[in-house]
């Protein structure tokens, strides 16, 4: 489920010259709730089928070990097609600048969104790092 996710997770991951375990906060395409949490596997983030225990875990919270969606997801900015990936990367930046007023993720460094289209077969997964 979620090949292509994963394999461009991976390939995003490799050109960072990075581990899932670096990112400090992701935006996922969470269309569907479900979709956070297999979303959250298939980049590497969780085991397969530990997903669902880190966000009732609070993990996947501001404040918890890797923050997804602090801007409140796809469905919080009324699920514009298009311009949902614009929206995952200005947010990755408010995050690494510090400017995310009232969702936050302090410290964060290191970045991640991931985008999908069609059947999930056209994917954009993008790491960010926060420069001086």
């Amino acid at each position: 489920m979620l090949s292509a996710l994963k394999l461009a997770s991976e390939q995003a991951f490799k050109m960072a010259k990075i581990d899932p375990k670096d990112v400090d906060a992701a935006e996922l395409h969470d269309a569907f709730t479900i979709l956070e949490i297999a979303e959250s596997e298939a980049a590497g983030f969780f085991k397969k089928g530990e997903g669902h225990k880190a966000l009732e875990e609070g993990k996947t919270q501001i404040g918890g070990d890797l923050p997804i969606n602090p801007s409140g997801g796809l469905k919080a900015r009324g699920h514009p097609i298009g311009a949902r990936g614009v929206a995952q990367a200005v947010e990755i930046a408010w995050q690494l600048r510090g400017e995310a007023k009232g969702r936050q993720v302090e410290g964060a460094e290191i970045g991640f969104s991931c985008n999908f289209g069609g059947f999930g077969t056209n994917v954009l997964a993008f790491v960010y790092k926060r420069g001086d």
